[in-house]
């Protein structure tokens, strides 16, 4: 099939396309598939499966970084069928919709020509072109983004000829051509956008400016790798080594909310939009001036009040502004560069945001020193609107797939495995919504709840997300007050609590899933506090919260609506409790406390990777002695002992020690204080004491720490880090 493939299509492809173009087959990879297949070891699992039985070939043309398929011929033996289809990305299809002229090309098609949507790896679904418009735009709020297929299907019946097939191909790729040229056409553009964005993503040399008449230092981290369209560049602005305020700029493909095929520029400051461009603005022939706009869609304010004052502000800050836009910069198509220093372009980006954010306020950011005139609160209103007095529609979705790839998309490193856990424990009933996060001390049990409530709303870990809250729990809590509060006879009202104000707003919008975590659950004792709610939610019987009649927004008594999903962290140690069966009996108990230190190494920045790569092979050796005897450390603990060993190599030389010396000390500081056991540990330390003395020496720290505890585990039987 594939000589058959290269011999007969490559000239159709060179007619077309040139010798810009690649044959692209899934003939090696499905040899080595099914070579596996027959393995003895995997035979009887994979004799079900659906390996081998599919096989595609492709021509694709290279556009920028990317490659276009422009053709596919695919042997589905799973849906039994034949297909030869052009493949186009759901946000080319939906911008043909948003511009109408997906029916008139449509319409051009012969009727055997139909269209598909991919539902899984091996199947798809035929959708009738009138509908496939509508269809697209009812994928948006539920964040389904399907390719979309443009072909022809046949059964997989019988033997085929092969002037038949090349019949279909040649068919096919003169009735999709207006969709080839659309789609390359697309491509292109999205590459030279693409290459605007790696302009300023390149830049990491930090920045100083110069606000409200102090210097200021933008420090630009590492730009992470794309996924799902966007990549990901932190910030940081400080001011004498002291972080003020933390931000990132998003460089997108396309937008998933919205379901825009746009490519836009998005800078953060907090979790917040406070600049959100489309870089096609600036493509165009010879020099293009990039000037944003800045607009405010909030209630009960002055809207145009509010963006004049943002102006004057970013006047004040010597940008050039005319109405109610300002300049950033030119862009030179011809050469494909800015004109200006590409360093002050991304300066001004960054500063533009963050002045942004101190007219915003929110009661979170503010310069240390304000104007009269900057007072008032603003809220920003570009793409997406940040400030709770804005309307904002935030969609949800359980949908695991959409899910799994934004938690995968985040910096965090958690196994699949755990994440469908988490989904499942969470979602299969309908009424009850519990689970209790175990294990050790900084494995992201907290990470893991924030990142799973935020993805599901389509929302990045750092977000701010209004449906979800994260509440600490004290060793004082004894009763159910603690989470539905009380009414005070000496205050003459009523005290609400973070939890109960959760709850009544699940109640005001049940269609929204509402996540409560709570943190470190079992610092008191959960039976006592959690017993109202567990009530609640097994018997489905209300909650009393008071008797009086003269209160305002507070009901006499409470249920526990079905859209509240409550997750619980617990650590193990001296400082807890135990948790009774009553409440084990109601939760889904998961335990986090294997650590995969290769991807989480992986995703630390290059520049620590690069400089401390021995001093983390160590650390994982160390771990390794300590894991069986769950003595071992988390992603916390690991994350900042490369922090701190960064940071000491950073100091002039006449400051620093060597590194086996601050190896040492992080170890001594940072893994060992939580040593201890009785003789089931007397090997563990003898292979520790070895491990020190071999790379740390017999002199270090820790060395001395293991020959100490030995004894005292030879006299007492049993031994600790604390003296």
């Amino acid at each position: 099939m594939e000589q058959l493939w290269k011999s007969e299509i490559d000239q159709l492809a060179a007619e077309f396309l040139g010798q810009d173009y690649r044959i692209a087959t899934y003939g090696q990879t499905l040899v080595t598939t099914y070579h596996d297949a027959l393995n003895p070891k995997y035979a009887e699992q994979k004799k079900d499966s659906s390996i081998g039985r599919k096989y595609f070939a492709q021509i694709v043309r290279k556009v920028g970084n990317k490659e276009v398929n422009l053709l596919t011929l695919e042997f589905n033996g799973i849906e039994k069928r034949l297909y030869v289809t052009i493949d186009l990305s759901f946000y080319q299809v939906h911008e043909l919709v948003k511009s109408d002229r997906l029916n008139a090309m449509l319409d051009e098609l012969d009727p055997k020509i139909g269209t598909f949507t991919r539902t899984g790896s091996f199947t798809r679904n035929e959708i009738e072109r009138a509908v496939l418009g509508q269809a697209l735009i009812e994928m948006i709020k539920p964040r389904i983004r399907p390719w979309i297929y443009i072909g022809m299907m046949l059964p997989l019946e019988g033997e085929f000829e092969v002037s038949s097939i090349i019949d279909y191909l040649k068919q096919t790729w003169e009735q999709t051509a207006a969709f080839r040229q659309y789609s390359l056409e697309y491509s292109e553009q999205s590459a030279k956008a693409a290459h605007i964005m790696d302009l300023l993503a390149s830049v990491e040399e930090a920045f100083t400016a110069t606000l409200f008449g102090r210097f200021y230092q933008i420090q630009y981290g590492v730009t992470g790798n794309e996924k799902s369209g966007e990549r990901e560049q932190e910030f940081s602005l400080k001011r004498d080594g002291q972080t003020i305020v933390q931000g990132c700029l998003l460089y997108r493909e396309y937008e998933v909310r919205s379901g825009s095929s746009r490519p836009m520029l998005a800078v953060d400051v907090e979790g917040h939009n406070h600049t959100y461009t489309n870089v096609e603005a600036l493509l165009g022939e010879g020099l293009k001036e990039w000037r944003l706009f800045k607009s405010f869609r909030t209630t009960n304010q002055d809207n145009e009040e509010l963006k004049q004052e943002a102006i004057e502000l970013l006047s004040q800050h010597d940008f050039e502004v005319e109405q109610n836009g300002y300049r950033i910069g030119t862009y030179n198509n011809a050469a494909r560069r800015f004109e200006e220093d590409v360093r002050e372009i991304k300066g001004k980006l960054v500063c533009a945001a963050l002045l942004f954010a101190h007219v915003a306020g929110r009661g979170k950011f503010k310069f240390l020193e304000t104007d009269a005139t900057n007072d008032s609160s603003i809220v920003n209103g570009d793409h997406i609107d940040d400030d709770s007095k804005e309307i904002i529609e935030y969609n949800c979705t359980f949908n695991f797939p959409v899910i799994y790839e934004a938690v995968q998309n985040s910096s965090l490193t958690f196994a699949k495995d755990l994440i469908r856990d988490l989904h499942l424990n969470l979602t299969a009933l309908d009424d009850k919504h519990f689970v209790i996060l175990s294990g050790i001390s900084g494995t992201g049990k907290t990470q893991l709840a924030k990142l799973y409530a935020n993805a599901v709303y389509g929302l990045s870990y750092e977000a701010d997300n209004p449906y979800l809250s994260i509440i600490p729990v004290r060793p004082d809590w004894t009763d159910g007050t603690a989470l539905f509060g009380y009414y005070s006879s000496f205050e003459n009202r009523y005290m609400m609590t973070e939890f109960l104000r959760i709850i009544l707003h699940a109640h005001e919008e049940r269609e929204k899933p509402h996540f409560i975590v709570l943190d470190e659950m079992n610092l008191a004792r959960v039976e006592y506090y959690l017993s109202d709610y567990l009530s609640g939610v097994e018997s489905h019987k209300e909650v009393p919260l008071h008797n009086r009649n003269d209160l305002d927004g507070i009901p006499s008594k409470i249920n526990i609506p079905p859209n509240v999903y409550l997750i619980g962290t617990i650590n193990v140690d001296e400082t807890t409790h135990s948790i009774s069966d009553k409440v084990l009996d109601r939760a889904f108990v998961m335990t986090l406390s294997d650590v995969d230190l290769e991807t989480f190494w992986s995703r630390m920045d290059e520049g620590i990777r690069t400089g401390l790569q021995s001093e983390f092979t160590y650390l994982k050796r160390l771990h390794g002695l300590l894991a069986p005897n769950h003595l071992h450390f988390g992603y916390r603990t690991m994350s900042e002992m490369m922090k701190k060993l960064s940071s000491h190599l950073v100091l002039d030389a006449e400051y620093q020690t060597s590194r086996i010396a601050m190896l040492d000390q992080v170890i001594s500081e940072k893994v060992l204080p939580k040593l201890k056991g009785d003789d089931r540990i007397a090997e563990l330390l003898k292979d520790l004491k070895d491990l020190f003395a071999e790379h740390l020496g017999q002199e270090s720290i820790s060395c001395s720490h293991i020959i100490r505890m030995e004894k005292e585990l030879l006299r007492y039987g049993a031994t600790q880090f604390w003296r």
